[in-house]
């Protein structure tokens, strides 16, 4: 077989993989950029150039929304921290880690409705939370978590915690098998304390698993917080725990601004475009 001919085979295998990117990927981004500039209602549209970004930029619901994403995307360091943490006692295996490393990645696989709905009845007027106060005779401290702002925040950011605590540990465990037994006995035998070995072995050893971890979840607190806003606050009370991504959906399918929710959709695009060439550039500056 000659070698144009193993390439043809080659190019015809991938066929089938460019054609479902094209049909599943390159025609909604099109589309979406397309209508980015039209008043399209779903069935009929009409060119109006840039007025929906303008209406973007205008619009006072802008900064609040940027708001709700910027405390998500503050909240991804302690999840970091916590997964990190989580996997190095794995590693050094501390009593019970046989039972906790069965179990840690099952929230992973639970979808984000499941995980909403689930904290939602936890933490009603007379849910788990507020009984379990009110027997340990701590009702002072009851409150209605899912009617003040800051309590919303603080079980969207909880769930958004324990949904991805499995995932950040999986990573980070990965990296601790690949780095070789012999340093950390080295580092023993020098008389290095744990702190030392976890600064000057692990971590650094553990740049791309971090930058890996790092990058994945900001895109995420972007465009993934949909099924928790939906299940937990429906993004109230008003636009107060709205992001973006919900935004869209609000537009889209309750307001019927298919046109406005594509340029809020490209628009967002664009953010986080830009924060992961941020992430990139600050990344290579490390390396060196």
């Amino acid at each position: 077989m000659g070698l144009k001919q193993e390439r043809r085979i080659g190019l015809f295998s991938l066929l089938p993989a460019f054609v479902l990117l094209a049909v599943f990927v390159g025609y909604p981004m099109f589309n979406t950029f397309f209508h980015s500039f039209t008043d399209w209602d779903g069935v009929n549209s009409t060119f109006i150039g840039w007025d929906n970004f303008k209406n973007i930029m205008s619009n006072g619901d802008l900064p609040l929304m940027l708001r709700n994403n910027l405390i998500f995307l503050l909240s991804v360091p302690g999840i970091l921290l916590i997964s990190l943490t989580v996997s190095v006692l794995l590693h050094e295996e501390v009593p019970g880690w046989r039972l906790f490393r069965s179990v840690y990645y099952l929230p992973a696989i639970l979808s984000s409705v499941v995980i909403g709905f689930l904290a939602k009845s936890m933490f009603t007027n007379r849910g788990i939370v507020n009984t379990f106060l009110e027997n340990a005779g701590l009702g002072a401290f009851t409150v209605d978590w899912l009617n003040t702002v800051p309590t919303e925040f603080m079980i969207l950011i909880l769930c958004f915690y324990w949904q991805t605590l499995g995932q950040g540990t999986l990573i980070f465990l990965s990296g601790l098998s690949s780095i070789s037994n012999e340093l950390f006995d080295a580092a023993k035998i020098d008389g290095t304390t744990w702190r030392q070995r976890l600064m000057y072995i692990v971590i650094p050893s553990l740049y791309p698993a971090i930058f890996y971890f790092t990058i994945v979840n900001v895109i995420y607190v972007f465009v993934g917080l949909f099924g928790l806003v939906f299940s937990i606050t429906g993004g109230g009370p008003g636009y107060e725990t709205t992001p973006i991504d919900y935004m869209i959906y609000i537009q889209a399918f309750r307001s019927g601004n298919m046109g406005y929710a594509s340029a809020l959709s490209v628009f967002l695009f664009f953010i986080v475009m830009f924060i992961t060439y941020i992430q990139l550039k600050i990344s290579k500056r490390l390396e060196q």
